[in-house]
């Protein structure tokens, strides 16, 4: 009686812990969206200030008469700045989307805690290789 005791509460209390995939990609595209978003809202963002850059060469490559273009080059950049935005945006909704399947498929507190572990591990990731940021 006892071994039968003792096998119905270690098959009872056995279970697989499987990898939660879209709790950990939910933080991937969290992190994602951050940094998008700050290529669209920071002031020293490079992507704005390249295009706006690119915008006066072409400019004044091909329209060097004419003093009426020169308007353009900053709708440039604020066109970048919005393009950004609406792809942070998207990818907000993705995350989401994401962060929801992963608390369905592994609950509520485990899809979290993945879900902001590897939030902080893309964030770290992405500030040293995109941003140039220093981790003391």
């Amino acid at each position: 009686l006892e071994v039968a005791a003792a096998t119905i509460l270690e098959s009872k209390f056995q279970f697989e812990m499987p990898i939660n995939k879209r709790a950990i990609i939910s933080g991937a595209l969290g992190a994602t969206a951050s940094s998008i978003g700050k290529l669209a809202l920071s002031p020293e963002s490079p992507v704005p200030s390249t295009f706006h850059s690119y915008c006066h060469i072409i400019m004044n490559t091909y329209y060097q008469h004419e003093n009426d273009i020169g308007w353009i080059c900053p709708y440039v950049s604020l066109g970048t700045r919005v393009v950004c935005f609406l792809c942070m945006i998207g990818v907000n909704l993705l995350m989401v989307s994401s962060f929801l399947d992963g608390m369905n498929e592994s609950g509520s507190v485990v899809g979290t805690a993945l879900s902001t572990a590897a939030n902080f591990s893309f964030s770290a990731l992405y500030g040293i290789l995109f941003f140039e940021e220093h981790v003391p």
